[in-house]
């Protein structure tokens, strides 16, 4: 009778335990950690079990003791003890206890302890216990009931078991704790970040709002989760983060950050004035225009994305930077106006600035001429195109077609139709990186000739190609042939070798040029008494490098109108 009333209160006393116990579990609370206890009838057997704390937190240590009573007849002969527990319980090494006494134990298998040994039992003695500690680990469900249970061994098949003969212990969410901070200060039509600070462990969501009205949400990571919000206008603001909580926290609510959203910047835009061309290495004025004139602030000049020289003062309005571009090409520009308390910033759109290298052309041409003899006008352009065209004129009158340019050099043989002073000009097209040039008037002075004395024709003959190691015949016929005078050979306007006396109409040269590239060669013959001189056509030799192959093109050049 006294067991029955014994067993009823333990009933009693297990049955507030897990009420408690749930109560934790939907939130609702316990005062302070606290033991739970159940008892179970199984079999021929009583488990009266007690857990030391059954709402622990992960870290925490607990103890369960286990005593046992037999109510059947004759008390059996105890092999084995089994305490089963959740698998996210670590069971303490040593720990376990039989009678006060220790015992061998086993623990490899994550659903139970093992305790083994003899324990004889006898009618008088029917009772035994045994006690073990467990570490509660952080992987442990939260706010759910976490099921215990016991096992004994023993002779005469008296044995039993069951797994969730109690109590359950649950182990809470951990609270939490949760701040904003907001950067840069709010201001109207800016972006400013918010940021909460949760515990390093926490995972799920963040809800931020402003007095109280929701802005959105931020996924936590590292313990930190992050918000973009830009306010539409100048208010009072008080921005919360919320933390919604996870599988292992508690929901939290940071203390809330205050202020004024400040006014919008006014908005500014800026223009750009650049030249169209400029010549490399020589400075040019880059000048940006912001408007409405702000009050301070710096422009940035850039040359696609990098920089041009230092963030440029605006005063009145305006930046200039003064600048030599070292490149030729096209140079796209923009300036970047950094904005100012009060003024935002802006950036102009690009303006293309072509780089090109100064070149100066001359131009050589005999002083005296004859009229209806061909002599050679040539042009010299420094520093040397790779390509280009020279346009030569008579006063304002164009003579010839363009000639290209060749080895810095374009020669046009001309035949002068009037007697008098001819003032001769060339002007240079320009060419990628290389800018356009004109150069000076020369006068050639043209008088008629003698009826006594004949025209003559030259022409010259010359290989294409040649390399700087290999010697070539430059030939010149005259025609009519005759004796006497002789035939000069040119390299552009540069003689090459001596005067060659024309024999039987005919002059040669043998000649071994010493730079690769495009030569244009031409011969001049210098008359005799009775005959007129004249200049032949210009011809390219395009002359290779010995040790590669040759650079040059193959220009084509003017003849004689």
């Amino acid at each position: 009778m006294q067991n029955k009333k014994l067993r009823r209160l333990l009933a009693g006393a297990s049955t507030a335990a897990i009420a408690a116990g749930f109560a934790a579990s939907l939130g609702m609370g316990a005062a302070s950690a606290a033991p739970v206890s159940q008892s179970t009838e199984w079999g021929q057997w009583t488990f009266n079990r007690t857990i030391s704390n059954g709402t622990p937190a992960p870290g925490d240590t607990i103890t369960v003791t286990n005593n046992l009573r037999f109510n059947g007849g004759l008390a059996p002969t105890i092999s084995e003890f089994r305490d089963f527990h959740p698998a996210c319980l670590t069971y303490v090494a040593g720990s376990s206890r039989v009678e006060g006494n220790n015992v061998t134990t086993n623990a490899t298998d994550p659903a139970f302890v093992k305790m083994t040994g003899s324990w004889i039992r006898s009618a008088v003695d029917r009772n035994i216990s045994y006690t073990l500690n467990y570490t509660v680990g952080a992987n442990c469900g939260r706010d759910i009931a976490l099921t215990t249970g016991t096992g004994v061994s023993a002779n005469q098949g008296l044995g039993s078991e069951n797994q969730t003969a109690g109590p359950s212990l649950t182990v809470p969410k951990s609270a939490s704790t949760a701040s904003v901070a907001v950067s840069p200060a709010p201001k109207a039509g800016v972006a400013s970040t918010l940021t909460a600070t949760v515990p390093a462990g926490a995972t799920g969501t963040v809800e931020f709002a402003d007095n109280g009205t929701v802005l959105g949400t931020g996924t936590v990571s590292n313990g930190t989760a992050t918000y973009s919000w830009t306010p539409a206008a100048a208010a009072s603001y008080s921005i919360t983060a919320k933390y919604l909580g996870d599988a292992a926290y508690l929901q939290s609510t940071s203390a809330p950050q205050t202020g004024t959203v400040s006014a919008a910047d006014v908005v500014t835009s800026t223009t750009l004035t650049v030249p169209a061309t400029a010549n490399n290495s020589v400075p040019v004025d880059l000048v940006a225009t912001v408007s409405p004139a702000p009050s301070g602030g710096t422009v940035q000049f850039k040359d696609g994305n990098t920089n041009i020289g230092a963030p440029v003062a605006v005063t009145g309005g305006t930046a200039t930077l003064s600048q030599a571009f070292s490149s030729d090409g096209a140079h796209e520009v923009t300036a970047v106006y950094s904005g100012t308390g009060g003024f935002a910033g802006s950036t102009s759109a690009a303006s293309t600035v072509t780089v090109t290298s100064a070149t100066t052309t001359t131009v050589t041409a005999p002083n005296h001429a004859k009229t209806g003899v061909a002599v050679n006008i040539a042009a010299t352009v420094n520093p040397a195109p790779a390509s280009g065209t020279v346009q030569f004129f008579d006063g304002g009158t164009p003579i010839g077609a363009p000639v290209t340019v060749a080895g810095s050099v374009a020669v046009l043989a001309h035949t002068f139709d009037t007697a008098g002073i001819h003032a001769i000009t060339a002007s240079f097209s320009g060419a990628p990186g290389f800018a356009a040039s004109a150069a000076p008037a020369t006068s050639v002075e043209v008088s008629n000739p003698a009826p006594n004395e004949v025209a003559t024709t030259t022409v010259l003959t010359a290989p294409a190609t040649a390399s700087t190691d290999q010697s070539v015949t430059l030939s010149a016929n005259v025609d009519p042939a005759q004796a006497g005078g002789t035939v000069q050979f040119f390299d552009g306007t540069t003689a090459i070798g001596g005067a060659v006396p024309v024999t039987a109409g005919g002059a040669t040269l043998a000649y071994t040029f010493t730079a690769a590239g495009a030569h244009g060669v031409t011969a001049v013959y210098s008359g005799a008494p009775g005959f007129l001189g004249s200049s032949s056509d210009a011809r390219v030799i395009n002359v290779s490098d010995s040790e590669g192959p040759g650079t040059g093109g193959t220009p084509s050049f003017g003849s004689s109108n």
